[in-house]
């Protein structure tokens, strides 16, 4: 795998997304500018940004978009182990072994700040708040996979998708004049490969939540419209 290349020249414009990691950092140190080892790469849906066992050469921080994460098991099948959007960093599970642990395919058109992994070395021991934010944020996505894998380990079919959809629209929803949006499109397959169910079993799970009135089609999204009856098979 060739490292990323940008698909135009500009850097880092430090969007002050607040979940970013460089926000507390920058407001600490107005020496500090990201746009200077910060490479901006753009891609749209269905583009891989890396693939399983591919070299690391660097680390993505997502800007904009949505980016889902897999691993290939046996018999051709794919788990879905989670779906990142902005301020979330990609690649770090690796830095320890040097090749990418999961594959990582954009769900919609996606930015990212793409670091070195010599830069992002620097950057650490340059500046212990960040490297401080990054073991903070490290250890929520720690306890995140932890709790997807109790959800998945502990709960029947429904709970999984009842989990799931409550899950992504507290990470991924926005407010909508009758529930919450669930912002990014995913698909009954790829729903079914983040719960850890066959396509058949989430699609009649999900056609039993709509016509109870619990979620909602907004085109190619859901609407999560009554999550205290999603919350009650948890």
């Amino acid at each position: 795998m060739e490292r990323p290349t940008a698909h135009s020249p500009e850097r880092c414009r430090y969007c002050l997304n607040e979940a970013c990691l460089f926000v507390d950092v920058s407001r600490e140190d107005l020496a500090f500018e990201p746009e200077r080892f910060t490479q901006t790469i753009e891609y749209e849906k269905g583009q891989t940004l890396f693939q399983e066992g591919a070299p690391v050469y660097g680390y993505y921080i997502l800007c904009e978009g949505a980016v889902k994460l897999s691993r290939h098991l046996a018999g051709g099948k794919k788990l879905i182990v989670a779906v990142l959007g902005p301020g979330d960093i990609l690649g770090l599970e690796a830095s320890h072994r040097g090749r990418f642990a999961l594959e990582a395919e954009a769900l919609e058109h996606t930015r990212v700040g793409f670091i070195d992994k010599r830069e992002f070395t620097r950057l650490l021991e340059r500046h212990p708040r960040f490297a401080a934010a990054l073991v903070e944020k490290l250890s929520e996505e720690v306890s995140k996979l932890q709790e997807h894998l109790w959800a998945t380990l502990r709960r029947g079919a429904r709970g999984r998708i009842a989990y799931l959809l409550l899950e992504l629209s507290r990470t991924h929803g926005r407010n909508h004049p009758e529930g919450v949006l669930i912002d990014v499109v995913l698909t009954r397959e790829e729903l079914a490969e983040m719960a850890g169910v066959a396509r058949e079993t989430a699609s009649l799970i999900l056609s039993e939540f709509q016509s109870k009135g619990w979620i909602a089609s907004q085109g190619r999204k859901i609407l999560v419209r009554d999550r205290a009856a999603l919350e009650s098979l948890l």
